[in-house]
């Protein structure tokens, strides 16, 4: 008959807690650079382990091993006082840790994840005489799960506020893009909208002109058209949609002005994806509402200087 504390054990078992512990085996995601004891418990003047319930619970650990392999794991071994000599309680302390090893080892943990195993004897009694359920709590192994330092957070200065920190910004003062190393998209011609529109409106009319006249007089270009938007003119997928009709309504006035669909190589949405700036006013964010045309091959021609009549 199963006696009443080892069904108080697989009670607590079953409920996802490790026995005898100072973790829970549910945690499975725990902050990094921190450690968790679990006391395992041994009979006394023992060096092995019988009972099914502190095998579920050497179980729980390993399932935290197998889960997470960047958790290592030490083993400590103790004894108690009164289980014999020094040797004797050196030597017993020590084969409580190798037989925990041992049963850790042959649930598939890798002998390099074991980073100590240690016995210390009766030299460091932790707690006094029996606990609850009988047991003699010095005689125990002590298991450390050992979780890895968390990753450094780097302090960075980013004067521009476009993401990118100033020591890998080429155009630390210019709020720019990831795809230009920081610096802004000096290529591409801003075609303003509305918020929250893809209406062309008299100052989409001027820029749009000014383009066709350029494109006129420059037959071999090909352009490319992109989309964008601000997050204040809706949701991620209304903004994805407003860039793309952007996008769409400029590619058809240039159509309707004679200009080749040929000689327009690309039509594309970047919803919100690549803002002009950093949007912290009303007045940034009516400049995100935008598309782009970008000129592919021209070159603009420098202004001649009026020649100066020698005189004599």
């Amino acid at each position: 008959m199963i006696r009443l504390r080892h069904l108080v054990v697989l009670f607590f078992l079953s409920a996802g807690l490790t026995v005898f512990g100072e973790t829970t085996a549910g945690e499975l995601n725990r902050p990094p650079g921190r450690t968790d004891t679990i006391v395992i418990r041994f009979e006394y003047k023992q060096s092995a382990l019988y009972h099914k319930f502190t095998m579920e619970t050497l179980d729980s650990v390993i399932l935290i091993l197998l889960r997470d392999t960047t958790i290592s794991l030490a083993i400590d071994g103790y004894a108690y006082k009164d289980e014999g000599s020094d040797t004797i309680c050196y030597y017993l302390s020590l084969n409580r840790a190798l037989f925990i090893q041992e049963y850790v080892l042959g649930r598939g943990i890798a002998l390099t994840r074991i980073s100590q195993i240690k016995a210390y004897g009766r030299t460091r009694q932790k707690y006094k005489n029996k606990d609850a359920n009988g047991l003699w709590v010095n005689c125990r192994a002590e298991l450390r799960l050992v979780y890895p330092p968390p990753p450094k957070t780097k302090n960075f200065s980013d004067k521009d506020e476009d993401g990118i920190p100033d020591d890998d910004d080429r155009c630390p003062d210019v709020f720019g893009l990831s795809d230009f190393e920081g610096c802004p998209d000096s290529g591409a011609i801003a075609v303003p909208f509305p918020l929250a529109d893809w209406s062309l409106t008299p100052a989409t009319y001027n820029v749009l002109d000014s383009v066709i006249k350029i494109m006129k007089d420059n037959p071999e270009l090909t352009i490319s058209i992109d989309g964008h938007a601000n997050l204040a003119e809706g949701s991620y997928a209304m903004c994805m949609k407003l860039a793309e009709e952007r996008a769409q309504i400029v590619k058809n006035y240039l159509f309707s002005r004679q200009v080749n669909l040929s000689r327009i190589l690309e039509v594309k949405s970047y919803g919100i994806s690549r803002p002009a700036n950093a949007a912290k006013n009303p007045q940034q964010v009516q400049k995100n509402a935008r598309a782009e045309i970008r000129l592919n091959g021209y070159r603009k021609q420098p202004e001649q200087k009026p020649e100066i009549p020698f005189i004599k």
